[in-house]
């Protein structure tokens, strides 16, 4: 089933929705590339400013500035300021680049492939992942530690139990001048601590 639809003041067939989507998808990848395009002067205008700024402050002043001053990281402003470098002198024009992340790739930037490389983060994953590894086996061996620690006083604790029993037994049983009923006690207070621990 065809849809109609008015455009400039005359009926016409509407495309499928599907046909529309891949056409609206063009047309924004294309703006953001204009926009990206368009703004290439300006982030070079930007590096250039910054170049001067850094000139102008001590060692340790230049990324807190940065921060505080720019809704910016400075890895960011880094890739303004190495673009204005690469710029500044050169015959190359700023629009044979599409955007900054083509700049570096096309200029073999360390920058970049620092931020976008598969090892770079590769690396700092496999790191994350032995120290997180390491943390695993320490607590491990804390936890086990801790267990041998407590199964040590359990087995204190009962030999000190049988130790009293023994030497309380010598006063209290019958045989030994003691009575029936202080061996019943003796025996159900010492059923109670062996189960306490």
């Amino acid at each position: 089933m065809s849809t109609q639809v008015m455009v400039e003041g005359r009926k016409q067939v509407a495309r499928p929705l599907n046909v529309l989507v891949l056409l609206i998808k063009e047309d924004l990848k294309q703006a953001e590339q204009a926009a990206q395009n368009a703004g290439m002067p300006y982030y070079k205008a930007a590096g250039d400013k910054m170049l001067e700024a850094k000139e102008q402050m001590a060692h340790g002043e230049f990324k807190p500035w940065i921060v505080r001053n720019f809704l910016l990281s400075y890895s960011r402003a880094k890739q303004y300021m190495q673009f204005a470098s690469a710029m500044s002198g050169k015959k190359t024009e700023i629009q044979s680049f599409s955007s900054l992340n083509d700049f570096h790739r096309q200029t073999g930037s360390s920058n970049y492939r620092s931020v976008t490389s598969k090892q770079g983060w590769h690396d700092a994953v496999k790191g994350n992942i032995e120290r997180a590894r390491r943390d695993a086996e320490r607590l491990a061996q804390e936890n086990l530690s801790r267990q041998q620690e407590r199964e040590a006083e359990q087995k204190l604790a009962l030999r000190l139990i049988d130790i009293g029993f023994k030497v309380l037994v010598k006063e209290l049983h019958p045989d030994k001048g003691g009575s029936r009923d202080a061996m019943a006690r003796l025996n159900r207070v010492r059923a109670r601590l062996r189960n306490a621990i």
